[in-house]
């Protein structure tokens, strides 16, 4: 691996690290709009990240919504026994679409509805959790696709 490689793994490891925290004190300090801002920007990053495993490089001179990612994902991992369909579950992939669905709900109506505490705590609780699992699902994915390509060499 080259150096450069190295230190931006490691930016890129820092920055997770960073938003992680951020994202556990956004919630401890009630600020439950900020921690579902950072959930969703983590679930998008890691979109991208899993379809580049797979040499789906994502132009990002493009917008590509994390809708369509995650659709992509779930195509790729419709082959039952392929190293996809291990990590990204049909289930999964739904949950985080549902989870999507309910946030952007929330947030592009915040001024034209009537919201709880509530409901804003276990929307960003259920995010943190989908960002947490998706991000560890994506690392081990990474690893057992750097694993299988070592084999194959």
């Amino acid at each position: 691996m080259k150096a450069e490689n190295i230190s931006d793994n490691m930016l890129k490891y820092d920055n997770y690290k960073e938003q992680f925290k951020r994202l556990d004190k956004a919630i401890s300090y009630n600020f439950y709009l900020e921690a579902m801002f950072i959930a969703y920007a983590i679930l998008e990053d890691r979109t991208e990240s899993i379809l580049s495993y797979e040499g789906n490089e994502i132009n990002s001179k493009n917008f590509v919504s994390i809708n369509k990612k995650l659709l992509k994902i779930k195509k790729i991992a419709e082959q039952k026994g392929s190293l996809p369909s291990r990590y990204f579950t049909d289930s999964f992939i739904d949950e985080i679409i549902e989870w999507k669905e309910k946030r952007n709900k929330l947030m592009h109506a915040l001024m034209k509805q009537a919201l709880t505490t509530e409901e804003l705590y276990v929307t960003a609780l259920e995010g943190k959790e989908l960002a947490r699992t998706l991000a560890n699902k994506a690392t081990s994915y990474r690893r057992a696709v750097e694993r299988k390509k070592n084999k194959e060499k």
